[in-house]
């Protein structure tokens, strides 16, 4: 070969890797929410996504071609009153790279159609029954009465608890969980991941706060344990932010979504109020139990913690909005005495969930509005508690 085609060969390949490299740091920008095709009235939420390996110095969000926001860092979250006014939406996000690249993505949400006609989404209810403490198990479909917006529906689906889930199995991994106190939370995970269902998948997400641990989802307990051997527990509690985070990670994933979080709940490092996390867990539809750890007795929300970045009377608040957001998830708050209860609590939720009740309708008079359509589920039996989702956004 001659020197010319080595050479020429040469400059082929180097072109080729620094395109490679390029092409790996480009940056690109994404609106996630809200979803092409939707409804958008009133105050909303609107999300973007930023990817690529340089960091971003600013990205602006344009509304009807104006800037009406710009953050500086994550999460790329916005509120934002669109009017109810039934128009096209149009969204614009640009985000700024720190070396002077930009990105935009845009999204148009066009006027509702009057005679648009609309095809109702299944609405799948999972549904836990107890008695006196004590899960109800035989109970027939004409049972079951559901009430959408106090109109009565109709049963197209009844099945039992082994619809597969995928779940997030939060564990707090801060300083005060160092040595044995986070090897004996990680233990009642395991227990969960290995007590699965063939269909099911988990993931580990360990979190202080920042994220120091997270698996990819998987049905097998070593894909899930593997590289947890240099993690250790460290830093603050940033709950509200990893909790909005996880209820991300389950937003693309299929049927029964669930959260397991274990922690005391004190959060005194998140930027994001539990408000707002609030609304996504209402959005993602997901079942989200607390394994509330407070081993000093009373009530947990009396803590006296104080932050920077609020007092105790918000502190108290937080904890309290976290309780009404598991409740209205359908999900519950476990309390553990002891941390040596980790275990039990974590397989009791998989039992739960095993032996929940999962009842499928069309929703009559849903019409794709955006708006939140509050369900209740009656049932016929004598001293029986229900417990279930409070609702859905008619998205």
């Amino acid at each position: 070969m001659s020197h010319r085609r080595i050479l020429v060969t040469l400059l082929l390949a180097l072109a080729y890797v620094f395109g490679s490299i390029a092409a790996a740091a480009a940056l690109e920008v994404a609106i996630l929410e809200p979803v092409p095709g939707s409804g958008a009235f009133g105050e909303i939420r609107v999300v973007a996504e930023v990817r690529g390996s340089e960091p971003v110095r600013e990205l602006e969000l344009f509304f009807q071609g104006k800037r009406v926001a710009a953050r500086s860092a994550p999460p790329w979250v916005f509120r934002l009153d669109v009017g109810q006014e039934n128009i096209d939406r149009a969204f614009r996000v640009v985000a700024h790279a720190a070396d002077g690249r930009t990105s935009e993505a845009e999204l148009t949400l066009p006027r509702i159609r009057i005679d648009l006609e609309v095809e109702a989404r299944l609405q799948q209810l999972y549904v836990t029954v107890t008695r006196g403490g004590q899960r109800i198990l035989d109970l027939p479909r004409s049972q079951f009465i559901v009430l959408d917006e106090g109109q009565r529906q109709q049963l197209v689906t009844f099945e039992r608890g082994d619809v597969p889930l995928t779940a997030v199995l939060m564990v707090d991994s801060s300083l005060s969980m160092r040595g044995d106190r986070l090897r004996i939370a990680l233990r009642g995970a395991g227990l969960f991941a290995r007590g699965m269902a063939p269909l099911d998948k988990a993931m580990l997400l360990l979190f202080s706060d920042r994220l120091l641990y997270r698996s990819p989802f998987s049905h097998d307990p070593a894909v899930l344990e593997r590289g947890l051997a240099n993690v250790e527990a460290s830093g603050g509690t940033a709950l509200n932010d990893h909790l909005y985070l996880a209820l991300q990670l389950l937003e693309r994933r299929q049927g029964r979504r669930v959260v397991v979080l274990f922690s005391d709940g004190v959060d005194v490092d998140s930027l994001l109020p539990i408000a707002e996390v609030v609304t996504t867990a209402r959005r993602s539809q997901a079942l989200v139990y607390w394994l509330r750890l407070h081993e000093g007795g009373g009530d947990p929300r009396e803590s006296g913690h104080i932050s920077v970045w609020r007092d105790r009377a918000e502190h108290r608040a937080e904890l309290d909005g976290l309780a009404r957001l598991v409740s209205a998830s359908g999900g519950r708050i476990i309390d553990l005495a002891r941390l040596e209860e980790a275990e039990a609590a974590f397989a009791d939720v998989l039992a739960e969930l095993r032996e929940q009740y999962v009842l499928g309708y069309y929703p009559s008079g849903a019409r794709q509005s955006g708006r939140w359509r509050r369900v209740e589920v009656r049932t016929g039996g004598s001293g029986l508690e229900l417990r279930t989702r409070s609702g859905y956004f008619d998205e």
